[in-house]
Parts: structure tokens; sequence; C-alpha cells
């Protein structure tokens, strides 16, 4: 029997031909999940995590004229919030605060390319297991907090009007 799909995008038959590449991000986010009571583990398994998620608003804001300022990955309490990390612009604008709002989630291809390549050594492999672990890190540092999809709403707004006044100028004009 023959499956459509696998040959639309072969990741998937690797997938289902070897389901081990996914063992160590679950076997990590197993051990994530047994740490969250125990805070000071918590945040350094997140570690890696939180520095990828600031590096991409860092980078896209620096690309984009944002003006970044020195960022963290101290962990500080905030309204009783445990917060990570954070990143601050100077210049933060209705243009560029959608993709800075949203940079982390360029971490989730990243993460599912490690947990692909993961499945190409042996299960036992020490490259093989910092795949499985930075992959989770890629996927859990992807998700944008209350404050990034804040300013990203604000901006999305923006780019919202903009393509509808170009959709109905398309169709005037048709």
């Amino acid at each position: 029997m023959s499956f459509p799909i696998l040959d639309i995008w072969p990741p998937f038959k690797l997938l289902l031909t070897h389901p081990s590449v996914l063992l160590w991000p679950l076997v990590f986010w197993l051990l994530s999940r047994l740490c969250r009571r125990m805070t000071r583990l918590s945040i350094l398994f997140a570690l890696p995590g939180t520095v990828l998620h600031e590096a991409a608003h860092w980078c896209v804001g620096l690309l984009l004229g944002a003006q970044p300022r020195p960022w963290t990955v101290i962990p500080q309490i905030q309204q009783q919030h445990l917060r990570l990390g954070q990143v601050s612009f100077a210049r933060l604008r209705w243009w560029n605060a959608l993709p800075v709002g949203l940079a982390p989630l360029m971490l989730l291809p990243l993460g599912v390319w490690l947990v692909l390549s993961a499945g190409q050594g042996a299960l036992l492999h020490p490259l093989t297991i910092a795949r499985g672990y930075l992959a989770l890190q890629c996927c859990a540092g992807c998700c944008p907090s209350r404050t990034d999809l804040a300013h990203a709403g604000r901006s999305a707004l923006a780019y919202a009007l903009f393509g509808a006044g170009i959709w109905c100028l398309a169709r005037l004009l048709a």
C-alpha cells in the first residue's frame, strides 16, 4: 500500500518508519515536566530555549532597525510571574513590531530539522541525544509570550488594514 503524502514530503516517511527520532525530545519533555516544581532546575533546563527565544527577537529587531537594547536571560519575578528573559527595543514601530514579536517562530523549523537529523544517528550516540534536547528547546522557545503577542497584535492590525486596502484596490482595477 502506498501513501501519497510520503512522496510529497519525505520527512513523513522518516517519522513513520523510524518513530524513535521522537524518543529524545519526548524524554527531555518528560524531564522538564518533572522538574516543573523545582524552579531553579526548571530554569536551568529551559535556559537554551530562553537564549534562542531572546536572540531571535534581538536579531530580527537589529535587522529591522528596532534598535534592540542589551538583553538578559536572568530570571526575574514580576507580579507573581516568572520572566525567564527579556529584550527591549528603542524604535519598535507599527511596521516592525509584528516580525520582531513573532521572531521566535523561526525556531520551529530549526527544531523540526533537529528532530529529523537526530534520526540519522545511533539512538544512544551523544550527538543524537544533544540534538533531541536542542530540538525540544527550539520547540519550547518558539512560543511567543503574551508581551510578544501584544506587540505583534498592534502591528498585525495595521498589516491587515493595508492588505485589505490592496485587495480592494486590486478588485477595483480588475
